[in-house]
């Protein structure tokens, strides 16, 4: 079945090493908290306005839902949530690489965000033999992910959105210190974290975030610390005290993220899903096994079938 954070198996893969992208969840709302808040002018409004509208990038996708999501009526959606590489590290490949993966499901109660290996034995739809689902994003971009992760969910995929790497840091810096909960001693590139309480910062927040080498659970640490932070940013930027710095926020946003829901929608998802700030953090966990001489995360069929039944059950589809 689909684990909790507080159950992660101990599971350690020796690969190339490779600095690892971080996504924000849900701009989405984060953006409509600010937007629609009372205490904020138009010039604010507008502003923003011109900075979501200038990270709205649709992609010829298909859901195979019989009729798209109402967010006007408040339906569930899920949204498919990518951090990547792209233009920050030198790749060779053409799209970059897809180093973290989440999938939400947002519900007017709660956002449930389930995290992927990256590594993750599929089959991706067009090339033979076995791949990474990592590799979906280098083979054929935001449209190559959406459709495996579709096919291997075995739901539809509503919306996405693609932060790079570097805007983790920019955000980091626009919105000042946040606190997360750490449960593991350890330094990575000159930062020293303590267990317990500590203070991410733009200075420490990549270090954080992306080590995984000195964790006994791997990638699956990783995955956890990630989503520790992104959740401790998401509420820092949805507070009052955020809204006085919304132009360097907006500034991070624009400049590092692709999405394809609209203005218009962020305002939806406002008024609709006003407690999918609720967020209920998952894990799909695999066994890591050598197959033709590559490292794979092997997902069994029944923890897969655990986790598309949950997935399904939040987006009340059969």
């Amino acid at each position: 079945m689909v684990k909790e954070d507080k159950n992660y198996q101990h599971r350690h893969h020796h690969s190339k090493h490779r600095k690892n992208s971080v996504w924000k969840w849900v701009l989405g709302i984060v953006l409509a908290l600010l937007l629609i808040n009372g205490t904020v002018l138009a010039k604010f409004y507008f502003d923003a306005k011109h900075s979501v509208e200038s990270t709205y990038t649709p992609v010829k996708h298909k859901t195979g839902r019989n009729n798209e999501v109402s967010l006007k009526n408040g339906q569930p959606f899920s949204l498919l949530l990518l951090g990547t590489d792209t233009g920050d590290l030198g790749r060779t490949e053409k799209n970059g690489r897809s180093d973290t993966i989440m999938v939400a499901t947002v519900t007017s109660k709660k956002t449930t965000l389930l995290s992927i290996p990256r590594d993750t034995l599929v089959n991706i739809p067009g090339h033979s033999g076995n791949s990474k689902i990592n590799a979906a994003y280098s083979y054929g971009g935001l449209t190559g992910s959406l459709n495996t992760l579709q096919s291997y969910l075995g739901i539809p995929l509503d919306h996405y959105i693609e932060v790079n790497m570097k805007g983790l840091q920019q955000l980091s810096a626009a919105i000042g210190p946040v606190e997360v909960e750490n449960d593991l001693d350890f330094t990575q590139s000159g930062n020293h974290f303590e267990k317990g309480k500590v203070t991410i910062d733009q200075n420490n927040i990549l270090p954080f975030s992306r080590m995984r080498h000195e964790d006994p659970r791997g990638d699956y640490g990783r995955q956890l610390r990630q989503r520790k932070v992104v959740t401790a940013l998401v509420k820092k930027i949805a507070s009052v005290g955020s809204i006085t710095k919304y132009k360097s926020i907006l500034s991070a946003i624009s400049s590092n993220m692709k999405t394809d829901i609209s203005f218009n929608q962020m305002k939806e998802i406002y008024s609709k899903y006003k407690g999918a700030t609720n967020i209920s953090q998952k894990q799909l966990q695999g066994q890591g096994q050598m197959i033709d001489g590559v490292s794979y995360e092997v997902v069994s069929d029944s923890t897969l079938n655990s986790a598309q039944k949950e997935l399904k059950t939040e987006l009340e589809i059969k």
